[in-house]
């Protein structure tokens, strides 16, 4: 029992035998570099802790456009017709300057018709003027059937040029926990010429000529591997149609690239200027 006494004494003295002993240096530099770190701080941060293997960021790409030719094959439907409607497709060929700028050349056929409303015109003979016993009688003289005397009537059978791209937007959707479907959101801006050409009522088409056009549109490549692309685009169209069939040799005359209306007591020339909306969509193949 006498025992008992002498230990826990012993047991009391350890503390102060072990803050009164020496500290090895390192364990002491150790322990002040943590507290130091940590004085005042919540988290202590971890250095030259690198990211994991395979992981992109956006500003380093999965899959960099840059240098890269891209060769694509597009299908085109044009939407919000007036008076005609086309579908067809285009090749195009582009080089990729920088991630964000490309230029790209194209050239397709389309093929045309007119919407119902030009149908039902025809089909009333409405688009001539009446005489005074209501007969049908043709601008420029003659009696009907008469061509429709409206803008806007050419179809496009072939077109063909150029344009830039711009694309300030790159980024990845998330599909599945282990796959991210990169895509780039592009601008564009450019011109080009085409073939056209009008249905007339004989049920034949004119004479074919050739009009200049510009364009601009917005498009999305969707990448979902390194050398294959999927495309859609909306794409407008805008330029000057050639003269139609004026009332009388008179107002073609003044009126040699546009169509002439009567407002009050004079005769106006208006320029025919069209518009063709499309949305194309496709795949490309990057090189």
């Amino acid at each position: 029992m006498r025992l008992l006494p002498s230990v826990l004494a012993l047991l009391a003295a350890l503390p102060a035998v072990a803050e009164d002993a020496p500290k090895d240096d390192a364990t002491s530099a150790t322990t002040a570099a943590a507290t130091s770190a940590n004085n005042g701080a919540t988290f202590q941060r971890v250095e030259g802790r690198e990211p994991r293997a395979g992981t992109p960021l956006i500003a380093n790409k999965l899959y960099p456009m840059q240098g890269r030719f891209e060769l694509s094959g597009m299908f085109d439907i044009s939407y919000a017709d007036k008076y005609v409607q086309h579908l067809g497709g285009h090749g195009a060929v582009a080089y990729h300057l920088f991630d964000w700028l490309a230029l790209e050349g194209y050239g397709g056929y389309l093929a045309g018709n007119e919407t119902g409303i030009v149908d039902n015109v025809r089909r009333t003979d409405s688009g001539g003027g009446k005489s005074a016993n209501n007969t049908a009688v043709c601008f420029g003289g003659g009696s009907g059937p008469c061509e429709p005397q409206l803008p806007g009537l050419y179809q496009t059978t072939w077109f063909a040029g150029a344009e830039a791209q711009w694309a300030p937007i790159y980024g990845k959707i998330s599909a599945v926990s282990e796959y991210d479907l990169n895509f780039q959101f592009y601008t564009k801006l450019g011109g080009g010429a085409e073939g056209i050409h009008r249905y007339l009522n004989t049920l034949t088409f004119g004479p074919d000529s050739v009009r200049p056009s510009g364009h601009y549109g917005v498009g999305l490549r969707l990448i979902p591997w390194k050398f294959a692309t999927i495309r859609a685009e909306l794409t407008n169209y805008v330029g000057l149609n050639p003269n139609v069939e004026e009332h009388d040799n008179t107002d073609e005359s003044s009126c040699p690239d546009g169509y002439v209306l009567s407002e009050g007591n004079s005769s106006v020339c208006h320029q025919d200027i069209f518009q063709s909306s499309f949305f194309q969509v496709g795949l490309s193949l990057l090189l």
